[in-house]
């Protein structure tokens, strides 16, 4: 039996992992943009500046780098995006499936200890304790809601 099925989905998020990814990119983003609309003027301002056979070294240097300066940016805000999505998928992404099943027991349809992957160290001290008052539950005479 598997236990978790398989998601066609390149980067599945739930609600807790959003707020977590959003603290992170859209700064960095922002960052990135930033930097490589300067580096594109700066570039402009030095094509300028040899048509008029002017050029200064510091736009020298930014025309000569321009294309390892705005790569190694945009792999800086890969790395970031990466990283951030792994943490909030390690931090809160079982919370989502927990918060189902936990519905489904609520509701009667489920009736068994839920169980957590062996990565999300946050959910295994929740889940002990959920699944302590899943055992102990009653079998209740009509289908109960949630409030």
């Amino acid at each position: 039996m598997e236990r978790f099925k398989e998601r066609k989905v390149l980067f599945y998020t739930n609600k807790y992992q959003r707020q977590i990814i959003k603290l992170a990119v859209l700064p960095t983003m922002a960052f990135c943009v930033l930097i490589t609309v300067f580096c594109m003027r700066f570039r402009i301002e030095a094509v300028d500046m040899i048509l008029y056979g002017t050029r200064s070294v510091s736009l020298h240097l930014i025309d000569k780098w321009m294309i390892g300066i705005v790569i190694g940016l945009w792999l800086f805000f890969s790395f970031v995006f990466y990283q951030s999505f792994k943490v909030s998928h390690e931090l809160v992404g079982p919370f989502g499936r927990i918060n189902r099943e936990l519905d489904d027991t609520i509701r009667g349809v489920i009736r068994r200890p839920i169980k957590v992957r062996d990565d999300d160290e946050l959910a295994k001290e929740l889940l002990q304790r959920v699944n302590i008052l899943i055992d102990n539950l009653p079998m209740p005479q009509k289908p109960l809601t949630i409030r």
